[in-house]
């Protein structure tokens, strides 16, 4: 699906503080924009403890659920090859072929490199990027309100 505005681009990001109030988001970009009013927040239910690449499936598999939803055309993921290859595994158990490409990040949280077809890679660097930062941002927020809540309770 493309219009005037370039590509579909949904950026998945994980959060949680040594498993607790773990919680996934989506955001996504097109072309050059934020598209804020497609934002999703995901409470990760299906198990406890800290294993991203299993919450990132649960995600996946409750995004695609959703097939009302405008497919994207790229996927990125925060995360290496395990994030990368749980996103494939889903996207091919849900009948999808959208490519997907991982941002691999220092401890400092920096990205060090993109994995995925290289082509992509290449023409849409900078989207990439920012949607990998702009879901970062917005899964830490939404952990923090969890966690604020969670310590009120």
């Amino acid at each position: 699906y493309r219009d005037d505005k370039g590509i579909r681009i949904e950026a998945y990001d994980i959060a949680h503080m040594a498993g607790k109030d773990m919680v996934g988001v989506m955001v996504v970009f097109r072309g050059s924009e934020l598209e804020k009013s497609s934002y999703r927040k995901f409470t990760i239910k299906g198990f406890e403890g800290s294993n991203d690449p299993r919450a990132l499936k649960e995600v996946l598999e409750r995004r695609f659920a959703h097939s009302e939803w405008t497919m994207p055309d790229l996927i990125v993921v925060d995360g290496s090859t395990a994030q990368k290859n749980v996103a494939l595994q889903t996207l091919l158990s849900h009948k999808k072929t959208i490519p997907v490409v991982g941002v691999v990040k220092d401890e400092k949280h920096r990205p060090v490199r993109i994995i995925g077809p290289k082509k992509l890679i290449d023409e849409h660097k900078s989207a990439i990027l920012h949607a990998n930062a702009e879901s970062h941002r917005f899964a830490i927020t939404f952990h923090t309100q969890k966690r604020n809540k969670s310590f009120l309770a």
